[in-house]
């Protein structure tokens, strides 16, 4: 305008072209839009708390055209990792780009990495194209386990496909089954009210039986556990289900994972990957209470719990089956948060337990996981040094 008031064509030219060249810029930027895809690649699949991975992202040109320079982004994924941001020189068509970057898991857990943010602008820097791809993944961090030694006497009954389990073990006697008699066959093993009823001789078959077997009980109630994040006494009893579950499916044992209230975590004798996806996944419960469903079980029965009151004692105590063993890893609460405590005393709690015949354990902040289970095996309280009475 001041140019044509003051009749001055150069300024005209001038004020033409700073009018003009945003335009071409959306244009040159908006006609040639790139045709990208995204997709990520983490390493290893699953982490454990305290452990480092990477993640890559690929980036590749679709379209026919050469793209311009990206500048990708890639938010932070809390308590895993620091996201990224960086330049990427132009792809050509069909070419892939791989950005890398590292993981750092902080706790157990499921997190979504990506989306990644593309950003293109023009060569003069007057017009930028904003993008995100929809291509995200799952990163796993199951809860750490610790070694363990020993079993419990009167462990339950070993799963039917191991054909490891012996006559006599809790969890029921071994179903009798029968066969034609084969020659070579051992003849102490020829049922003979059978080889009567059939008119020929018919062999006994003693198969294992998986009824029964080791249900391992995890009390998660929010109310019953002190601490905050990955120092919390929950965490603790999650790697004392994990540790616990995993160490009796090595011995083939079948194993039933539940949570306080009966829910089933993980169900069978060969589960180790559904226990750790399954225990990745248990947050603190604010609602549920403990239930007897829980540990109305034949077998061994592990619980691993967290502060109690004297209802929920005598709950368990009743709630145990006849012929069944019981196993407590009762944690003292109150040393995971000193300033608060526990609700109701640990040591109350135990007595309660152990006179209602369940073999108890209690488990302070610090000690050794593996040390309190080679306690709770061999038959003595495991208290930090000291037993209970």
């Amino acid at each position: 305008m001041c140019a044509l008031l003051l009749d001055e064509r150069d300024l005209l030219r001038v004020g033409i072209l700073a009018v003009a060249l945003p335009m071409v810029a959306m244009l040159l930027t908006m006609g040639r839009r790139s045709n990208l895809s995204a997709s990520h690649r983490a390493s290893p699949e699953r982490l454990r708390p305290g452990t480092s991975g990477s993640v890559r992202l690929l980036l590749t040109n679709r379209g026919a055209l050469r793209t311009r320079p990206l500048e990708v982004t890639e938010a932070a994924t809390a308590d895993l990792s620091a996201g990224v941001r960086c330049l990427l020189p132009p792809l050509k068509p069909g070419a892939t780009a791989v950005v890398g970057y590292p993981l750092r898991a902080q706790r157990r857990g499921r997190f979504l990495v990506g989306p990644p943010a593309i950003r293109v602008t023009d060569p003069f820097g007057l017009w930028e194209d904003n993008r995100v791809i929809p291509a995200r993944t799952e990163v796993m961090v199951v809860p750490l386990v610790v070694g363990l030694a020993g079993m419990p006497s009167a462990v339950g009954a070993r799963s039917a496909a191991s054909g490891s389990a012996t006559a006599g073990t809790t969890g029921g006697d071994p179903d009798i089954s029968i066969r034609r008699y084969n020659p070579g066959d051992d003849i102490r093993t020829i049922h003979w009210r059978a080889s009567a009823r059939h008119d020929e001789l018919m062999v006994r078959l003693e198969e294992p039986v998986s009824h029964g077997g080791t249900t391992v009980v995890l009390d998660h109630r929010a109310g019953a556990h002190r601490g905050i994040g990955p120092a919390a006494s929950l965490e603790t009893a999650v790697t004392l289900a994990a540790s616990v579950s995993l160490h009796l499916l090595s011995g083939d044992y079948q194993v039933r994972l539940v949570g306080h209230t009966g829910t089933v975590i993980a169900s069978g004798n060969d589960i180790a990957d559904d226990v750790l996806a399954g225990l990745a996944d248990v947050e603190a419960d604010v609602i549920g209470g403990l239930q007897p469903g829980s540990v109305r079980t034949t077998g061994l029965i592990v619980a691993v719990l967290g502060d109690l009151d004297p209802a929920s004692a005598h709950l368990l105590v009743a709630s145990r089956p006849p012929g069944s063993r019981g196993v407590a890893l009762l944690l003292d609460v109150g040393t995971w948060d000193p300033a608060h405590g526990p609700a109701h005393p640990v040591a109350a709690s135990a007595a309660l337990l152990s006179a209602g015949g369940w073999r108890t354990v209690v488990v302070r902040r610090g000690d050794d996981l593996a040390a309190a289970w080679s306690q709770a095996c061999s038959g003595e309280g495991y208290t930090g040094g000291r037993r209970v009475s």
